[in-house]
């Protein structure tokens, strides 16, 4: 792999994306043979049974006799791991106990209490708009919603993130994600739930990732030569004026096509590179933006992989790779790793080849994880 400093170049500006363009919110960063941008991830598979929960918080609450035993920390379940760790952010971390502690109406041993939590959900759900305010009885219809995650039951994306809303909980967000994905064991410290093997971040992540479009392309030589990326990204606070942009450290070009220019660059880890694309305007709370990146690499190594991770959310991700018809990949399969690089397999499935050579997969969410394509020649 060539090791040449890339090209880094700015485009023109980004007329802005309309403010209902329909599509929701996340981030993301590749990696494997493939090392690219940014951060993001798909629901492993130890989740899927449990599915989304409906919008309508008055459903009953889940039974179970799992959750219920007194197992050793090892052998928690996601939903007891994630739950644990809300529970102590939430009494021992100080801003987010003021919130909870202002609405208790009754005197309770509980800690934290259910019912002032569920209050709390319930305001910023009035406040965002996602439930009409005439509906006043909400607080006490997600009770049972709160119970069952603060009590190790069963917890969705959607619960997790209304919890993470509702507190400001910005900086034990990548923490809670990985708890929730059964990544990794939190503790007592909520910073330490990163994906396994991952780089820290050198900037915070102060966005979500609405949609992202990411085409891959493999030469004949079956070399990963070129990354083309669009992105719509919506600010988490007010000020967001950069986006870090992950690359492979043997990128021979990075090209900001639209929606920012080049700043800083910095050494993210032997691999990668992140530059600072700052971004055409600063955007406040909730503003959205569009990006348009590609990126090329030196022909000459097959690449075997294409790995992206997600540490926060991300919705509306599709991805594709085209290989060149001169060679085409043998037992292309899509697949869930475990962490950045190596690591365990957690779930992988084959995939059809098109007739024009290419692999694709559409995610409509994914949550602090590792996904991508593998294949052999």
């Amino acid at each position: 792999m060539g090791t040449a400093n890339p090209t880094i170049t700015g485009g023109p500006a980004w007329p802005g994306v309309p403010a209902e363009s329909g599509v929701p919110a996340g981030s993301a960063e590749p990696i494997g043979e493939v090392r690219e941008p940014i951060e993001e991830v798909v629901t492993p598979p130890e989740q899927r049974n449990a599915g989304e929960e409906p919008v309508d918080p008055t459903q009953p609450a889940a039974t179970d006799d799992e959750s219920a035993a007194q197992n050793p920390d090892d052998a928690l379940s996601t939903g007891e791991r994630a739950g644990r760790l809300l529970r102590e952010l939430l009494t021992s971390t100080p801003e987010y106990r003021r919130m909870w502690e202002s609405r208790v109406r009754r005197a309770s041993a509980q800690q934290p209490s259910f019912a002032a939590v569920a209050r709390v959900v319930a305001e910023y759900l009035w406040n965002a708009g996602i439930v009409a305010e005439e509906d006043q009885e909400l607080d006490r219809a997600l009770k049972d919603r709160v119970s069952r995650a603060l009590g190790g039951g069963r917890i969705s994306a959607q619960t997790m993130e209304w919890f993470i809303e509702a507190f400001g909980m910005r900086k034990h967000e990548a923490g809670l994600w990985a708890a929730f994905a059964g990544l990794t064991d939190p503790g007592v410290d909520a910073n330490s739930g990163t994906l396994r093997g991952g780089p820290a971040l050198i900037l915070p992540q102060r966005h979500r990732t609405l949609a992202l479009f990411e085409r891959y392309r493999c030469d004949a030589s079956g070399a990963l030569v070129e990354q083309h990326t669009h992105q719509v990204i919506a600010a988490q606070e007010d000020g967001v004026a950069v986006y870090p942009w992950v690359l492979r450290a043997d990128a021979t070009e990075g090209r900001i096509i639209v929606g920012g220019k080049a700043g800083a660059q910095h050494a993210y880890s032997s691999r990668l590179n992140l530059l600072e694309i700052e971004l055409d305007r600063t955007l406040g709370r909730g503003a959205r933006h569009a990006l348009e990146l590609l990126a090329r690499y030196p022909a000459g190594q097959p690449a075997r992989e294409v790995r992206r991770a997600v540490r926060a959310k991300a919705e509306n991700v599709d991805i594709s790779i085209t290989f060149d018809p001169a060679r085409p990949p043998k037992d292309p399969r899509w697949t869930v790793w475990s962490t950045h690089e190596g690591g365990l397999i957690i779930d992988d499935e084959p995939v059809q080849l098109s007739a024009d050579g290419t692999v694709h997969r559409f995610l409509g969410a994914v949550h602090h994880a590792v996904v991508g394509f593998r294949w052999s020649w």
